[in-house]
């Protein structure tokens, strides 16, 4: 056998547990009522970051495997190439936003605005944002990529 095909399932075979438990473990944030508080919606948050980068590479190694880099030569490179800065950061980013959530908390704890939905929502928006951004420069470089 092939050592690319074995470590691609080995690989796609990783990333789709992670990817079930990851959604499992959402399902119960969701549907009992008990964990909605404030820390589980961050939470939930980096487990849709989870979910979103095992799809990504998974969708990436089996595409690596099965060689489609001819498909997406000189219009899409750009495009996955920022994907995958996009899907290689948010849950680092996720796990950020949860901590500078905690520190306004903890620090400024008499402040009502720090326990609301909002305070929250822009946390959690922030971080997608931001991430996009920071991403944003990859979008545009110019490379030279040849065709075979």
């Amino acid at each position: 056998m092939d050592t690319n095909y074995i470590m691609t399932i080995v690989i796609v075979t990783l990333f789709s547990l992670i990817l079930f438990l990851a959604v499992i473990y959402s399902l119960f944030i969701l549907f009992n009522h008990r964990f909605h508080d404030h820390n589980n919606m961050f939470i939930l948050n980096i487990c849709l970051n989870i979910i979103s980068t095992c799809i990504y590479f998974i969708i990436y190694f089996i595409m690596f495997y099965f060689n489609y880099s001819r498909l997406y030569a000189l219009n899409t490179c750009n495009v996955l190439f920022y994907a995958s800065l996009i899907a290689g950061s948010q849950v680092p980013f996720s796990f950020v936003t949860f901590s500078i959530h905690r520190y306004c908390s903890i620090v400024h704890y008499g402040k009502p605005f720090f326990k609301t939905k909002r305070w929250i929502g822009i946390c959690i928006a922030s971080q997608w944002i931001g991430v996009c951004i920071i991403s944003l420069p990859y979008a545009f470089r110019k490379q030279s990529v040849s065709i075979y």
